[in-house]
């Protein structure tokens, strides 16, 4: 048993010296800096340039708004493996930060009068499933918005759905997520979910007869000459778009994660920094077309909010498609995305001169650094040019090594075990029968139950997709010791009970204890005197 654990620890940490050490390097901007609000660009170059160098992130992109102006827009690092330099043009996956985009597309309906935020959702998808969950039927629009919709948070999330192709990708994706019940009662509780931003799509397409990503394009692309934004995969401009890039072990790779044509509206909005810059913009009020934004980031940071219930920065309160809250006693109103493999924030704070940064990145530092460090360089960013301290976080090797090697160690345990079975074990069996209920019972029935046991509680209470599209190294690995604990309960009962069989059908065997019946016939006495 001892020999087992040396060489299944052995084995582990040879696979996690082999692959931990991450690549750095020096990180070089290709940018622009506006003449006119004054801004220290060489500071924020260099912030840029540390953490990602301290994340090891392949490449980003920064914008920067004040006064009305762009500041400063620049690209860092590169954008795919083969080393093409990330520009302020790269188009990146913003994550949920795709979910003001769909916000504002409703307000402006709502605007217009084709929409209001107390209407309820059930008409207008009524025709996509045959019958809605318990209690759909009061869901409003505006909950929808505000995430207190009753929507679970696991409903939607990213990698536990299908992706699906076509241009009915996204009714299919509602069918789906209407075949799951509430999580509680509609305007109850607030709950993050994905789920609500693909509904409010399907609502859109509803009302206008268009697809939700012309709807996009129309009302919010085209108005703010954002020229590199794109919501299909179709789009031209989805050419260009950077490699994502997921952790395995602490390095870096191209996770070729395919794009989500049915969750536009809640993540796989692709955008630039100079077209966010834009975007913040706009939001700050600087903006002359009429009816494109239905409210400031001013008007959001005074209007009501849900309480999130979160103690994460920048994310106590949410909005109508916004987060709001305080950075060091400044008023900000954000939103964040991170779909595992790329990573975006937009943080506005209209009290500082009409302040706008933009971060994207084709990495996410969540994977080593927990939520703050997920938006390290945005949230370092923000606070510097608000005249606070960065505070930068740390990487930390427990969720890019330790667990990711331990979440190996068990195929590598339960491999190690059954080869210890195959070789030494079964012998036993071949070689005696004695005792056989007691050798069942300590040698099959207790191991098989606890492989059964190690199997089902990873497949009950791990939610292993989404672990696999957010942490693929630690996800697979306990995908793999799931199915293969449960794969060797039965395989290793299956050969125990055939040993077990053919030795009591020996000749001579008791068929009742298993005990060869000359073990039990009287010996001769010797005769004495």
């Amino acid at each position: 048993m001892r020999r087992m654990w040396k060489a299944a620890a052995g084995a582990a940490l040879a696979v996690g010296a082999a692959l931990a050490a991450p690549a750095a390097g020096a990180v070089d901007a290709v940018g622009v800096v506006e003449e006119g609000v004054e801004v220290d660009g060489e500071r924020i170059d260099e912030w840029m340039q540390d953490r990602m160098g301290a994340h090891g992130i392949p490449g980003a992109a920064v914008a920067v708004v004040r006064g009305g102006e762009v500041v400063h827009l620049a690209g860092y690092g590169v954008a795919d493996p083969e080393g093409t330099p990330v520009t302020p043009h790269t188009p990146f996956v913003i994550g949920s930060a795709s979910k003001p985009f769909t916000a504002m597309v409703v307000r402006q309906l709502v605007q217009e009068g084709e929409l209001s935020l107390q209407d309820r959702v059930e008409p207008y998808l009524s025709g996509l499933v045959e019958e809605m969950p318990a209690g759909f039927e009061d869901v409003t629009v505006g909950q929808l918005l505000n995430h207190t919709g009753g929507l679970g948070m696991e409903v939607g999330l990213a990698g536990t759905v299908e992706v699906h192709e076509g241009e009915d990708a996204l009714d299919r994706r509602v069918a789906e997520l209407l075949d799951q019940p509430l999580a509680r009662e509609p305007g109850q509780e607030w709950e993050y979910s994905n789920a609500g931003a693909m509904l409010l799509a399907a609502v859109v397409e509803q009302v206008t007869g268009e697809r939700f990503a012309d709807q996009l394009r129309g009302r919010v692309f085209d108005p703010l000459q954002m020229s590199d934004s794109f919501a299909s995969e179709e789009d031209p401009r989805a050419e260009a778009l950077a490699t994502g890039h997921w952790s395995w072990f602490g390095q870096w790779r191209a996770s070729g994660l395919p794009y989500d044509n049915a969750g536009v509206a809640m993540g796989y909005i692709g955008s630039s920094a100079h077209d966010l810059a834009r975007f913040l913009q706009a939001h700050l009020g600087h903006h002359d077309g009429p009816g494109v934004i239905p409210a400031t980031a001013a008007e959001m940071a005074a209007g009501p909010v849900a309480d999130t219930g979160w103690d994460f920065p920048l994310e106590g309160g949410y909005g109508l498609g916004w987060f709001v809250d305080d950075l060091g006693g400044e008023p900000v109103v954000s939103h964040s995305g991170s779909l595992g493999h790329f990573t975006a924030h937009l943080v506005m704070a209209p009290g500082a001169d009409d302040l706008g940064v933009a971060v994207l990145s084709n990495a996410s530092a969540f994977v080593a650094s927990g939520h703050e460090g997920q938006y390290d360089l945005s949230l370092g960013l923000t606070r510097m040019l608000l005249d606070q301290d960065p505070e930068p976080t740390t990487a930390s090797p427990l969720m890019t090594v330790v667990v990711p090697v331990a979440c190996w160690a068990l195929p590598v345990l339960l491999t190690v075990a059954a080869a210890r079975f195959l070789l030494v074990t079964r012998r036993r069996y071949a070689g005696t029968v004695q005792a056989s209920r007691r050798v069942w019972a300590r040698l099959v029935a207790l191991p098989a139950a606890a492989y059964l046991a190690l199997g089902a509680v990873i497949l009950t209470t791990v939610p292993l997709a989404s672990a696999r599209h957010f942490y693929p190294d630690a996800g697979w690995g306990l995908t793999v010791s799931a199915y293969l604990a449960l794969s060797w309960a039965v395989l290793r009962t299956v050969l125990a009970a055939t040993a077990l069989t053919s030795a009591t059908r020996k000749p001579g065997a008791d068929t009742a204890t298993g005990e060869h019946r000359s073990a039990r016939r009287p010996q001769p006495v010797p005769l004495t005197r």
